[in-house]
């Protein structure tokens, strides 16, 4: 099982001593989104391979316990989880960093962009960051030349540091997505991301679109998959190298994901209306703002997922 810490809200930012606090206890419990009293109890006991026979033919069988085998963190503000990067020692980990340069009426509740950067330096000395450009919008005072300029001065400041971005355009359809601001013109997009390819190949950095359905293979942009199947096999690997374990991805797929999505199969922990980043375009603020600290009431159920990797 992979973890998504999370689609839903910011846990880094504003509930790493509650993601901590579960991870010890080994269990966390999710709500489904749809159904408020419909409660999934996941299992956060790190999957760890406890025995290996192989027969005279060489065929390996593998005996494990425990189903965690690695997280991927989405953030805008990973700094408070840093302290506590430790206790993940177990668990392949990595960090998906959407870092923008809106100002604060369209993301709200952060830090600077400088303490940002710095923060993106600090956390890449611990794991792989891969850094999300988005979403990419327009209001009256942010234009295509505003966004090449500021793209172009984060490639500078986070070349040393990653080699991926991964973007997306605003969708104006979510309910919490504000009036004021919009998504480009299909020719401003061509525009904005021509653009965007030659910076970013001048810094070594390869572009990938989340979940879109333009085709931009001609200014080398290709296709992202945020949960990384190859991120996570090449984690994986490395952790059970000195096993001389090979591992392979199975091939299965989530109901309910998007037809443009490229990531593999994850489990999210995170609950809707409880970012406190107050950005002005989000698709996970749908009501009344809550906590995930909440206590949660309704009938509670043992959420299983098939191990999405294989051990031979």
């Amino acid at each position: 099982m992979i973890l998504s810490v999370s689609r839903r809200t910011d846990i880094p930012a504003f509930y790493s001593d509650w993601f901590f606090n579960k991870l010890k206890e080994g269990s966390v419990l999710v709500p489904n989104p749809i159904n408020q009293k419909s409660i999934a109890k996941i299992n956060l006991k790190p999957l760890k391979i406890i025995n290996i026979q192989t027969d005279l033919l060489g065929k390996k069988t593998i005996e494990t316990e425990g189903s965690l085998e690695g997280i991927v963190f989405w953030t805008k503000n990973p700094k408070p989880m840093i302290k506590n990067l430790h206790l993940l020692n177990e668990i392949p980990y990595y960090f998906l960093f959407t870092l923008n340069a809106y100002p604060s009426n369209i993301e709200g509740n952060l830090p600077s962009i400088e303490e940002r950067i710095d923060t993106f330096k600090q956390l890449s000395k611990f794991c792989k960051v891969i850094w999300r450009y988005d979403p990419i919008l327009l209001s009256k005072e942010i234009d295509i030349p505003w966004h090449i300029k500021q793209f172009n001065y984060l490639c500078k400041e986070l070349s040393s540091y990653t080699n991926h971005c991964k973007i997306s355009f605003v969708i104006e359809s979510y309910k919490g997505c504000s009036k004021s601001v919009w998504a480009p013109t299909s020719t401003q997009k061509t525009q904005l991301l021509s653009s965007f390819a030659e910076i970013a190949k001048g810094y070594n950095i390869q572009i990938e679109a989340c979940a879109e359905s333009g085709d931009w293979t001609k200014f080398g942009i290709a296709k992202s998959k945020c949960i990384d199947p190859e991120i996570l096999i090449e984690l994986l690997s490395k952790k059970y190298k000195e096993q001389n374990i090979i591992i392979k991805r199975k091939n299965n797929k989530l109901d309910g994901q998007r037809k443009q999505c490229g990531c593999m199969p994850a489990i999210d922990i995170g609950r809707y209306d409880t970012c406190l980043h107050q950005c002005n375009y989000c698709y996970a603020r749908k009501s009344t703002q809550k906590s995930m600290n909440d206590n949660l009431c309704g009938e509670i159920y043992e959420r299983k997922l098939d191990l999405e990797f294989c051990y031979t």
